[in-house]
């Protein structure tokens, strides 16, 4: 085919003269949606100097109304001479060969910025077959945002730290060693085992993007010598250093692989077709998600099922899905750059691209703040964090272990200024620091406090929306007259009936009710061990030649008359044993295990809640 393009080059060059482009409607231009968070350009590098002395010329012209390109592909025909089949593309931004990459950085990379230092996210990736310019064009963006990130108007607000890494398939790789791409409970993506050094000024800058380029894959191909095959992304974290409420702003520069048509496989090994056919697939799955948001109509509404994005189908996907992901509560400004080859052999491969960058274009996504919920954390402001520390709850949910224990944590301590989702963020020694800082807060207390706010955003992460409600045991839940108890979702051993009943615990003893007994109980093992036991049932209820774990019999006393009786005041009590589990301030109740516990050797009620996932207890 490409023989057959050159013989006609002087057909195509008539028929492209003659083309008279037709006035875009007023439907055209309401196609582009106008989205201030996802910007589309076009960048046509300049044909070279050796496609030009092959025959080659431009098939992309730019119209002189902005955003709009006109692509020429001549076809082939049975009978007669061939024909010009003309395509128009409105995207964003048309940049042309003469226009310089100052430019694109004006346009493009610059506005993203103050959303950045604002705690969002902000991604540049540039995309387009081998050979069309992207490597050039994201070498010479990051040369200008250094020289940006150290003038002096930007360093005084924020820590700048730089990931540089690579996708090759499914695997991700930063100098050459290994790493992992997951998702946190928060819904963000961590770069787990990749190296994140701190910068400080210009050179050290560009001195880590050079040797990041050193070890990035490469290899020849029949458009390019020095093609990437790899996707080659620097990750850039700007650290909040002040108190305040903004999160560390994240900033992505995207350099994909190229894409490659069958015809310029020919000559690969195995190898080299494996790799290309990797970077296919991860690129296809990438159109994919650009089908999928395409498709939505701007914010899924609650309630409503939004359309399916794979986004975490391949790694490049992953990095990419706070872009592609419609539930995204965390503001995200995107700005993609298709690159262009403009050569009249390459308009299959131009025509894919546009296609995609139009389709881009038009689109509209809306990212809503997460919504106030009193069951998800990560959604409290900084009033309510502090309200949930010393239990001042916000409308009706109350919890009886809501507050933070007694004495109860100082809330200005523990969250000065931080949000629910930032509070849950800190790391665990760091928040037992701040909880110390109260006096008479124990360690113990401030690990219980931590295990129960991290509990309620695991609960929340699992609900199927938000504002749902997870296992959390509320009194909206306690049933009415008539309603199963059984129909109640239950994780904890506290008495949800007995909210406000101000008697003692030794008054409203009960089956279930996990109580901590003091020196003089009789307990089997280490005599270190914290004596905690579970009521089952008085022990003059039980049956004869009844056994505890001591090896004495439990109702010696046996008679059947007694267990009928009414109004009999119980002193003492057959209990399972709680015990130490495997994790830090776990238990585990070993309900097989039973001793008879006096009523006066209890101290006080001790309110456990169940984990799923570890199948421990944890005070609460």
């Amino acid at each position: 085919m490409e023989q057959y393009l050159l013989a006609n080059v002087s057909r195509y060059q008539s028929l492209v003269q003659r083309f008279q482009p037709q006035r875009p409607t007023t439907t055209e231009n309401k196609d582009v949606a106008d989205c201030s968070n996802i910007v589309v350009a076009i960048r046509i590098r300049p044909i070279l100097d050796h496609e030009i002395l092959s025959g080659q010329v431009p098939a992309i012209f730019p119209r002189s109304e902005s955003g709009v390109v006109d692509l020429h592909e001549l076809k082939r025909v049975i009978r007669g001479q061939p024909t010009l089949n003309s395509s128009a593309f409105r995207v964003g931004n048309v940049f042309g060969a003469d226009c310089p990459t100052k430019t694109l950085y004006t346009n493009l990379l610059q506005p993203l910025l103050p959303s950045v230092w604002e705690g969002g996210v902000g991604t540049l990736f540039a995309f387009g077959q081998t050979g069309s310019g992207k490597t050039h064009t994201i070498s010479g963006l990051e040369r200008l945002l250094a020289e940006t990130l150290f003038d002096g108007a930007w360093t005084t607000q924020r820590k700048l730290y730089v990931s540089m890494f690579e996708l090759a398939g499914n695997s991700a790789y930063a100098s050459r060693a290994p790493f992992s791409i997951l998702e946190d409970s928060f819904g963000n993506t961590q770069l787990v085992g990749a190296q994140e050094l701190s910068i400080k000024s210009k050179s050290e800058f560009l001195e880590l993007i050079e040797n990041a380029t050193s070890f990035r894959q490469t290899a020849g191909t029949e458009k390019n010598d020095g093609s990437s095959r790899s996707h080659a992304i620097c990750r850039i974290r700007a650290a909040n250093v002040s108190p305040g409420i903004s999160e560390d702003g994240i900033l992505y520069l995207i350099d994909l692989a190229g894409s490659e048509a069958a015809r310029d496989l020919a000559n690969h090994s195995a190898d080299r077709l494996k790799e290309t056919r990797e970077i296919n697939i991860s690129l296809s799955i990438l159109k994919d998600c650009i089908r999928g948001i395409a498709s939505t109509t701007g914010t899924v509404k609650k309630g409503q099922k939004g359309p399916y994005i794979p986004f975490r189908q391949s790694t490049l996907t992953k990095v990419l899905k706070h872009v592609f992901d419609p539930s995204g509560i965390r503001n995200s400004k995107t700005a993609v750059l298709a690159c262009i080859n403009p050569s009249f052999l390459d308009t299959p491969a131009t025509k894919n691209t546009l296609r995609y960058a139009h389709m881009l274009c038009s689109t509209e996504i809306k990212y809503q703040a997460a919504e106030h919920s009193p069951a998800i954390p990560k959604s409290w402001s900084n009033k309510f964090i502090r309200s949930y520390i010393t239990k001042e709850l916000h409308q009706a949910v109350i919890l009886t272990c809501e507050k933070s224990g007694n004495p109860v944590i100082s809330p200005s301590i523990l969250a000065p200024h931080e949000s629910g989702a930032q509070l849950l963020a800190i790391p665990l020694n760091k928040f037992i620091a701040r909880c110390l800082r109260t006096k008479g807060v124990t360690e113990s207390q401030a690990k219980a406090f931590h295990a129960k706010l991290w509990r309620l955003h695991i609960d929340s992460t699992r609900a199927s929306g938000v504002g749902h409600k997870g296992e959390i045991d509320t009194i909206e839940q306690v049933p009415i007259s008539g309603e199963s108890v059984l129909s109640v979702t239950r994780i904890s051993t506290r008495d949800l009936m007995s909210e406000g009943d101000l008697r003692t615990f030794k008054d409203r003893i009960r089956p279930g009710m996990v109580v901590r007994c003091n020196a003089a109980a009789n307990f089997p093992g280490s005599s270190s061990q914290e004596k905690l036991v579970m009521i089952l049932c008085p022990q003059n209820v039980v049956g004869k030649n009844m056994k505890d774990a001591l090896g004495n019999e439990v109702n010696p006393s046996y008679c059947l008359e007694k267990t009928e009786l009414t109004g009999i005041t119980h002193q003492r009590y057959l209990c399972a044993l709680v015990l130490s589990g495997g994790l830090a301030d776990s238990y585990e109740v070993s309900i097989w295990r039973q001793i008879v516990v006096d009523l006066s050797s209890m101290e006080t009620e001790v309110s456990l809640e169940y984990d799923p996932a570890t199948r421990y207890y944890h005070i609460c």
